[in-house]
């Protein structure tokens, strides 16, 4: 044996927490993009199982040779994220020649059935930008003394089939027990496994499809067209810088991580890109956007930065448009089809906050169109402030004669007659506006306004004997 060949024990104290990187690497690379897999998991081949397979090889120079030392797999639910899986880790790394190929094509036709993709990769693209390789890590190290990573990528019902291939004939003692003709019968069976493996992923092709272009109701997207916020008087308009632009970040993404300050340069980018130049009518565009059911439709696995959901919460509300103005933006260069395929998650699935104001004692013109959550919380302490008075809604939480409100509150001053002005906070999720709705409405008795979302009543009262409204219990 060459001393090339000889193991460094010492190695393994240090692959474990190298595979650990690449895991985390590949999860990061997914959600970024919006690709969605059912499991993501890598691991550093054991010292028996490395040497093994170099007895069995006899490789001169097994560091350089053996390219699954440590080996991660990637299991999505459908061919289509399965190839766009391949596409990011083929623009993300250094692709060792010949390794970019699925096993199953090269296996005769009585094993037909395997379907994964074996991608062996030596390290990031020369032209990849960023800081995702920790330097000086465990991964880097591994990049630098051995010959490749490999990484599999399959679906699930691929998996399935794998995994139950692997266990009963191709390390299956059972199966080399038997007879000729008995191992002819289980490779046809494994053949016809395989053709409704295949089958399968085609059916859930099609879902997806379904998925990431549903029928979207006509009338929300009018809803969305005539969506605005109300006109406001005596603010002054607040320039979108990298501080400010930070500011509404926090306070609309309290739980999530701070970017960097490049990463909010980048955030700032994308909203001029837009025409979005000052803090006013960033925050009137993204008011029509529910942050929770967009985080939830994209499903992300891990933590992102507030920037991610920024640029996630503005796809969301420009759409296609959105991809058009910004896909070029930053140094990725795939950008433009990441966008697209996140886009898949969202479109026809985000319905705007649209709410409607009812009623007999509701002003001429009000009940046109339809209000965001902050600007129907507006409308209605406009109403209730010229009927009860403005120190009546004020005494109301969330509401000022001043300018005194936290700043997190995003308020906004509005006139509510000759020389008199309100503070009505802004910053509110979808709980706690309604719960204001009801308490303003509350302090006129029997003003005849209702609230209505979605066909629902969400503030006021119905007609006499009708069912009363109960406030939620959403905290401003």
């Amino acid at each position: 044996m060459s001393d090339d060949a000889k193991i460094d024990y010492a190695i393994w104290d240090w692959l474990p927490q190298a595979a650990i990187e690449m895991e985390a690497y590949v999860k990061r690379l997914l959600d970024e993009s919006g690709v969605k897999a059912h499991d993501v998991s890598a691991r550093a081949k054991s010292i028996q199982s490395f040497q093994r397979k170099q007895e069995i090889k006899q490789y001169a120079n097994p560091r350089q040779q053996l390219t699954d030392t440590v080996a991660i797999r990637i299991i999505t639910y459908s061919n289509t994220d399965r190839e766009r899986a391949c596409q990011l880790l083929r623009e993300r790394f250094t692709i060792k020649s010949g390794e970019d190929r699925n096993p199953g094509d090269e296996k005769p036709s009585r094993f037909r059935g395997y379907d994964c993709q074996h991608i062996v990769v030596l390290g990031e693209s020369s032209a990849v930008e960023g800081d995702w390789l920790k330097s000086g890590g465990n991964l880097e190290r591994y990049f630098g003394e051995f010959g490749g990573l490999e990484i599999q990528i399959r679906t699930v019902a691929g998996h399935a089939w794998a995994e139950f291939e692997h266990a009963r004939r191709y390390k299956g003692v059972q199966y080399e027990a038997i007879n000729d003709q008995d191992k002819e019968t289980i490779d046809q069976l494994f053949g016809a496994a395989s053709d409704a493996r295949r089958a399968l992923d085609e059916t859930f092709v099609a879902i997806d499809r379904i998925l990431a272009r549903p029928s979207v109701d006509c009338k929300q997207e009018v809803a969305a067209v005539e969506l605005r916020a109300p006109g406001d008087t005596g603010n002054a308009a607040t320039v979108l810088d990298q501080g400010s632009l930070s500011d509404l970040l926090e306070n609309r993404f309290p739980n999530d991580k701070e970017a960097s300050e490049m990463g909010v340069g980048f955030g700032l980018e994308l909203a001029r890109l837009c025409d979005l130049q000052t803090v006013e009518s960033l925050e009137s565009a993204l008011e029509v956007v529910d942050s929770e059911q967009v985080r939830a439709l994209m499903d992300i696995s891990g933590p992102v930065t507030r920037v991610r959901r920024f640029d996630d919460e503005l796809l969301s509300r420009f759409g296609e448009k959105y991809i058009h103005l910004t896909g070029a933006a930053g140094s990725v260069g795939t950008r433009r089809q990441q966008l697209e395929w996140r886009f898949d998650r969202l479109r026809g699935k985000t319905p705007y906050r649209a709410y409607m104001i009812h009623g007999s004692d509701c002003p001429e013109g009000l009940t046109l169109g339809a209000h965001t959550a902050a600007g129907a919380v507006r409308e209605l302490a406009i109403l209730v402030a010229r009927k009860a008075g403005a120190e009546a809604a004020a005494g109301v939480e969330g509401i000022s004669l001043d300018d005194d409100l936290p700043k997190s509150a995003r308020a906004k001053v509005v006139s509510v007659g000759p020389g008199e002005s309100i503070w009505v906070t802004t910053n509110l999720n979808r709980d706690s506006s309604e719960r204001l709705m009801q308490a303003l409405l509350e302090l006129v008795p029997g003003l005849d306004i209702q609230v209505v979302r979605d066909d629902t009543l969400v503030a006021g009262n119905v007609a006499p004997g009708g069912i009363r409204h109960h406030a939620s219990s959403g905290v401003i």
